[in-house]
């Protein structure tokens, strides 16, 4: 189709005349050469078509407005496969024998059957004719290759009608009693019972036993088991009673009398539940048949990467990487090498202090250089390697991902369109040439939706042109034949899968894994499939007219649709034009006669997608060997040639830096970039006795600490033996599955590992710097990834101050106290835990002293590196005459007891929740997770003597382990389900011998147990959580006057007949706040509507950018009391590291952890007291309260009250006499100008806005109040002690965790909330937000009427059915009520930070 309509434009470019236009932008250059045996090329880019069927739509640009979410990838432009042609497959073998049975004509020549000495080989005349080709009736007809795939494809899109138009026309080329014949017949019954089935279409019934009962036998068909086993299958599942055993024992008596009833049970149509009902109906002493699951015909080997050669040491082995990740970092790190030193000047004097920083910050520059040209290099290398093999050259640019969704939307709405044309044709008699067209090649493009369609053709054409190169040209022929075949084999994986769905996991898992792979390491394992496929159904197989043809027409289509925006200076205005062009250019090459169709990108697309990126983006940032910038913009700190930004913000979000550059005027937020300042110029060092150990357990292989080990031993158990039963194999695909999940983790964890032990060894003799910056809440991150402070155990274990002060008296207590926190001794006195230390002191000195080789002690601790390092310290202090004269470099970690509670309990002045978390002074500390375990387990205790089984069997099993994890992450937002998953996961690895079914329901009625112990704990949290959700709940769902105004004109300037828009619709108020150092903090979370597309060989992700910028409310709502704590925390530690500094400590920090040296603990200890006290002895949630009536004062809030209330009654009533249809806007509007009068200075506007009588106006006439207010929706699920009414549901919606990703101290904090379910490995941590994020909309209640009104905390006060809505100002719930306990006792708290 492409070509025709090609050579059309040809046809009419020589009649063609110029004519006056602006200059031409620049197009692919035209390639005309002077030699005919080279390619000559006709370039058609710049005729028009003539053609009026397909004429081209506008083009159109996406628009998104400020504080818009964005899909970084919105056309899955990640990792392609690359592209690999498929070989032609071989027919397969003849059956001779039926041929010979089945030809109308006699044997050959009897002479010649019984001549055995005759050596001729005599083939049926009938293999030997020219192909049948049938005219095309209603685009049915052709070859009977041709007829089979269309036949094959019309059953996969419920066209039945057609299917049996083809298997009639069939007839032409089967004899009515061959095999051929009857397996056609036999897939037509099959498809449309399973149609009826799934779609409870009982009137097909009667059709469906017409064609078995009468067209059948009439054609000469006669049934075989197969047959019979889909009639009675078609019984069993559309009739019921008498009807379904009388038609079954009919179709039964009919397989007796063939004598085929075993094949009947055989045949793999009736699953074992038919097969015992068949039973029951028709023979008691039938046998049931166990069906065994297919076994799929080839099992592909996992490559695995030979290992690189290992370093000697003092080298670091290498893991086994793939990729140049690793060899990029090595030159990054070069500068550190002894023959790479950078020349030192000979008049700097390093005794001085200016002058040696200056020459280290001409280093660091250097550093910075050899990591920016590192990063290219890799870049280049990486690219090259997807060009040889045809993956995505595009990385990801932003330009390209918007281009390509742009394609994807347009070709979406083309095929759609041709859908239509397509159902057009096939309801005429008369038909054009198109339009018959259009009827042959339709029903190929129903097989897939056409998000899926356009997908693969786009990837397809993508992956072609990266091969050959983006700036060559393609033929034609080849992008069709590879866009034709990858739709068939697409629909080949389909069907693959949809016929294993039933095997087991493992099974399945591997048959996707190599759908997946198909074009790369797996490609021999898919055409082995794809063989056998065609062996048991030729017709999986299309002839290669159809491949071309089902490819052409998509080219086509995308041909007609895809365009790039070009802009260009006219010459003669010397102003920039811009103009949109198709991104293909179709032309025709001549070589030696022949004459080709072939496709270019436009130029302009070629230079887009093969510009460099900024080295920036792609290089990982090294630590510093000189003081980093100081922080004095937003992209003005940190490192010297890096591009870094002072605040960390998702792409799309604009608003928040807005707000953040605004508060920077005229050196605003001092503090908080001082703070973060004093963080980057702490100096560190690495411990080299901690890393002569490290790395010799390293090059060991051996899982030491949290060393992963290079080779697991993890032994996949024996494979249970039929006879143990489903669920012992179920049992066993399960612990296969943890173990290839573990093998998966230990590899990753290696492979990251590596990278820090290379930075720790390049650094290990020079002094570092971690520079900061800062997320959306003014939390502080490290900006160098690999070793930092929020590192694991290892990381920190490797850390050591750069500058050294004595211990002291108090600072070697310090030591011995540090010693026995990281141990994990850390909830006894400080008395006992220095004397746990005195009592281990030989195990101490044994540890340092000998490291692997001796008793290994330290290995025992909680953090065993860090204990290793703390051993190191005190060995080496106590071999001085005066350990306190010892100076010490080791981070001594005094840390919040769950500092997130502590904020809680300090804001609702709980004094209960004070003593829980240390707010409040005691002898001894008090752990809230003892707290919450010894109510947990006094509980168990309690209904365990009541008899209940499972408290039984758990009973003296819940540890401060297992509820640890879920206290500690309640309060950032971890919802019931959550906790579930977390307990369950602690269950599993300390009690390895409970059933699965044990452990799931131990972790349910334990999670309840921690959830109660919470709610009943902190009853001042569960309040202010409670405030903090109405107030967000008001936010989101109010519009400001500014977007009221926007609808008012809308509304008086919409034309007759165009509906106005739902004003409930464009809620787009974020909740923003502004933190006690002045930082202003706007919540991201704005809705993000994403389709997925699911294909065999990735998923693609589509960003629909048509909801513009509407708050996602689910989210707004969830995440805004952790956030809100998170900002809280981040202010104490950023005060707590100014006052430090101005001291003359030296201070680090991980959020609630805060670092000092042991001489200096003290000090640090009274500080961050006093900054905690100065925070909150400010009104903090009443200066909130304040700041949302300044900011959010003057909007008009969606508020609901009952409708059988005496409220709702009268609102109602109002309606009924004065609303017009449309009342949302209307009442919306007036409202607005109520409020404007009342707040006018004129008296007499006052009056007419009192005089006014609106819903609102009767809210208040009949004293309404936040009490009569029903809540759409509350904190629900993420509060503290929350549970939610139906376990199960929350259980199956898709897990939505509120923890940053970035934040690796909570991260580690909530650990893996997946459960034990198979991970598709498609899928990328992208995709799981964008789940997420579709979960949250999902679980949006829909508007109803105004919108809807489903209360989470009480669904007693009614559903959307039962309230009436009205638009109220903006007032927010009183501030909950304090307590009476005094922040300030925290002084004389010894645990409060311990």
């Amino acid at each position: 189709m492409l070509s025709r309509v090609a050579r059309q434009k040809h046809a009419l470019l020589s009649f063609r005349r110029p004519t006056a236009q602006l200059p031409r932008l620049p197009h692919t250059t035209l390639r005309l050469q002077a030699q005919p045996v080279r390619p000559i090329i006709t370039d058609n880019s710049h005729t028009t078509p003539q053609s009026t069927e397909r004429r081209r739509r506008a083009s159109f640009q996406s628009h998104r407005t400020l504080a818009t979410a964005t899909d970084a990838s919105p056309v899955g432009l990640g990792s392609y496969d690359p592209f690999t042609t498929t070989s032609t497959t071989s027919p397969s073998d003849i059956n001779y024998e039926s041929y010979e049975q089945s030809r109308p004509w006699g044997p050959l020549s009897e002479i010649r059957d019984n001549d055995p000495n005759s050596s001729l080989v005599i083939l049926d005349d009938f293999l030997q004719t020219t192909p049948k080709i049938l005219r095309k009736i209603n685009g049915i007809g052709g070859d009977e290759d041709e007829m089979l795939a269309n036949f094959d494809v019309s059953i996969k899109v419920g066209r039945f009608d057609r299917a049996v138009s083809l298997i009639q026309r069939l007839g032409q080329f089967f004899p009515a009693d061959s095999p051929q014949y009857l397996a056609l017949h036999n897939r037509y019954l099959a498809a449309m019972v399973t149609h009826m089935i799934v779609m409870r279409q009982t009137h097909l019934v009667l059709p469906l036993q017409k064609f078995f009962e009468v067209d059948m036998p009439n054609g000469g068909v006669i049934p075989d088991a197969t047959t019979l086993a889909i009639m009675i299958r078609m019984g069993l599942r559309m009739l019921h009673g008498s009807k379904r055993d009388r038609t079954v024992r009919r179709y039964w008596e009919v397989a007796k009398k063939q004598d085929i009833e075993d094949l009947v049970l055989a045949a793999p149509v009736l699953s074992e539940l038919e097969l015992g009902e068949i039973s029951e109906i028709c023979s008691a002493d039938l046998q049931r048949v166990a069906i065994n699951s297919i076994e799929l015909t080839s099992t592909p080997a996992f490559s695995q990467q030979t290992p690189q050669e290992a370093y000697e040491p003092p080298e670091v082995q290498a893991a086994h990487l793939k990729g140049h990740g690793l060899a990029s970092l090595k030159k990054s790190l070069s500068l550190f090498s002894s023959n790479n030193e950078v020349e030192e000047l000979l008049d700097i004097d390093h005794t001085d202090p200016e002058q040696h920083e200056l020459y280290m910050q001409t280093k660091q520059r250097r550093l910075e250089a050899d990591a920016l040209s590192s990063a290219l290099e890799r870049w280049r290398e990486e690219y090259a390697d997807r060009r040889k093999s045809g993956m995505d050259m595009t990385n990801g640019g932003i330009k390209v991902n918007n281009l390509m969704h742009e394609w994807h939307t347009r070709l979406v709405g083309r095929l759609e369109q041709e859908l239509e044309l397509v159902a057009e044709a096939e309801a005429k008699t008369v038909r054009s040439i198109t339009e018959r067209e259009r009827c042959e090649y339709g029903v190929y493009l129903r097989a897939l939706s056409a998000d899926k369609l356009a997908a693969l053709t786009i990837l397809d054409v993508w992956n072609v042109f990266s091969k050959e190169g983006m700036g060559n040209g393609v033929k034609l022929s080849t992008l069709a034949s590879i866009i034709g075949r990858d739709i068939r084999d697409e629909m080949a994986a389909v069907s693959a899968l949809e016929k294993n769905a039933a095997a087991s996991p493992e099974k399945l898992n591997m048959l996707k894994w190599v759908l997946s792979s198909r074009r790369t390491k797996a490609a021999p394992s898919w055409k082995r499939i794809l063989k056998t496929m065609q062996e048991g159904d030729p017709n999986v197989d299309w002839p290669p007219r159809v491949i071309v043809k089902v490819g052409a027409v998509l080219m086509s289509l995308l041909y007609e649709t895809a365009r790039i925006t070009v802009t260009a200076i006219d010459p003669a205005s010397k102003t920039p034009i811009t103009t949109s062009q198709p991104a293909f250019h179709h032309g025709y090459i001549m070589n030696w006669g022949k004459r080709s169709g072939v496709m270019h990108l436009h130029e302009d697309l070629v230079k887009m997608i093969a510009k460099e990126p900024s080295a920036s983006l792609i290089c990982r940032h090294l630590p510093m060997i000189c003081k980093p910038k100081p922080w004095k913009g937003l992209k003005s700190g940190g490192y010297y040639h890096y591009d870094t930004a002072l605040l960390r913000v998702t792409p799309a979000e604009i608003l928040q830096p807005q707000y953040v550059k605004a508060a920077m005027e005229n050196h605003g937020l001092e503090h908080l970039r001082a703070g973060l300042d004093v963080l980057g110029q702490t100096g560190w060092v690495i411990n080299k006795e901690v890393f002569d150990v490290m790395l010799e357990a390293w090059n060991s292989g051996k899982a030491v600490a949290n060393l992963a080990p290079s080779e697991p031993d993890l032994q996949h158990p024996p494979k249970p033996s039929p006879e143990d039963g489903r669920e012992a194999e179920i049992q066993w695909n399960y612990k296969v599955r943890d173990i290839e999940n573990l093998k998966s983790g230990f590899h990753s964890n290696r492979c990251f590992q590596n990278f820090q032990m290379e930075v720790a060894r390049a650094y290990r003799n020079v002094t570092f710097y971690l520079p900061h910056n800062m997320d959306f809440r003014g939390r502080a991150y490290p900006l160098p990834p690999y070793l930092n402070q929020m590192g694991a155990d290892n990381s920190r274990g490797l850390l050591l101050f750069s500058e050294a002060k004595p211990l002291g008296v108090q600072g070697l207590r310090w030591l011995k106290i540090q010693l026995a926190n990281v141990f994990g001794y850390d909830k006894a006195s400080f008395s006992e835990r220095e004397q746990f230390t005195m009592d281990h002191l030989n195990d101490v000195l044994d540890s340092a002293n000998n490291g692997l080789h001796g008793q290994r002690w330290w290995l025992k601790a909680e953090d065993p590196w860090q204990c290793l390092a703390a051993c190191c310290e005190l060995r080496n202090a106590l071999r001085l005459d005066d350990p306190t004269q010892y100076l010490s470099r080791l981070p001594i970690h005094q840390d919040g007891s769950c500092n997130g509670l502590q904020h809680y309990a300090a804001l609702g002045g709980d004094l209960t929740g004070a003593q829980q978390v240390n707010l409040e002074p005691s002898d001894r500390p008090s752990d809230v997770y003892t707290g919450v375990a010894e109510f947990v387990k006094a509980s168990i205790a309690q209904d365990a003597a009541q008899g209940n089984a499972l408290a039984q069997l758990l009973n003296g099993k819940v540890t401060r382990k297992v509820v640890k994890q879920t206290v500690m992450t309640n309060v950032y937002g971890v919802t019931f389900i959550g906790a579930m998953r977390q307990v369950r996961r602690q269950l599993a690895d300390h009690y390895p011998e409970l059933t699965s079914e044990t452990a799931r329901n131990g972790a349910l009625y334990i999670a309840r147990k921690i959830f109660e112990a919470l709610g009943s704990m902190f009853n001042g949290a569960h309040a202010i959580q409670y405030w903090l959700g109405e107030c967000v709940n008001r936010i989101t769902q109010s519009l400001a006057p500014a977007q009221i105004d926007e609808m008012s004109r809308e509304a008086l300037s919409a034309s007759s007949g165009r509906k106005a828009k739902d004003p409930t619709q464009r809620f787009r108020s974020t909740v923003i706040w502004t933190t006690p150092l002045g930082l202003p903090v706007v919540q991201p979370y704005r809705t993000r509507r994403t389709r997925r597309i699911t294909t065999s060989l990735q998923d693609i992700s589509i960003a629909d950018w048509s909801t513009d910028d509407v708050v996602n409310r689910r989210r707004q709502l969830q995440a805004f009391p952790p956030n809100f704590i998170h900002s809280l925390d981040a202010t104490h530690m950023l005060l707590s590291a100014n006052e430090c500094q101005r001291q003359g400590l030296t201070f680090s920090a991980v959020h609630d952890s805060f670092w000092t040296h042991a001489g200096d603990v003290d000090s640090m200890n009274r500080i961050l007291r006093d900054a905690f006290i100065r925070m909150h002895s400010d009104a903090i949630i009443g200066r909130l309260a304040a700041e949302f009536d300044a900011r959010y004062g003057k909007h008009l809030f969606l508020g609901k009250v009952s409708r059988n209330s005496k409220l709702g009654q009268a609102i109602r009533e109002y309606r009924r006499a004065n609303s017009p249809r449309s009342f949302k806007l209307a009442e919306l509007l007036q409202e607005q100008k109520r409020q404007r009068l009342l707040r006018s200075e004129e008296p007499e506007l006052q009056a007419q806005g009192r005089a006014m009588v609106t819903p609102a106006s009767i809210f208040e006439s009949l004293a309404g109040s936040d009490a009569d207010l029903v809540s759409s929706k509350t904190i629900g699920e993420s509060s503290i002690g929350h549970i939610p009414e139906d376990v199960a549901a929350a259980e199956r919606r898709p897990i939505t965790t509120l923890v940053d990703p970035e934040d690796p101290a909570l991260a580690t904090m909530m650990g893996p909330l997946a459960d034990a379910s198979v991970v598709d490995n498609k899928r990328s941590s992208s995709n799981l937000d964008e789940e997420a994020e579709l979960a949250d909309e999902a679980m949006d209640d829909d508007e109803a009427d105004l919108g809807s009104s489903t209360p989470v905390k009480s669904r007693a006060k009614g559903s959307a059915a039962n309230t009436v809505p009205l638009w109220l100002p903006m007032r927010f719930p009183a501030v909950p009520a304090k307590g009476d306990w005094d922040v300030s006792r925290i002084r004389d708290s010894e645990y409060f930070f311990s």
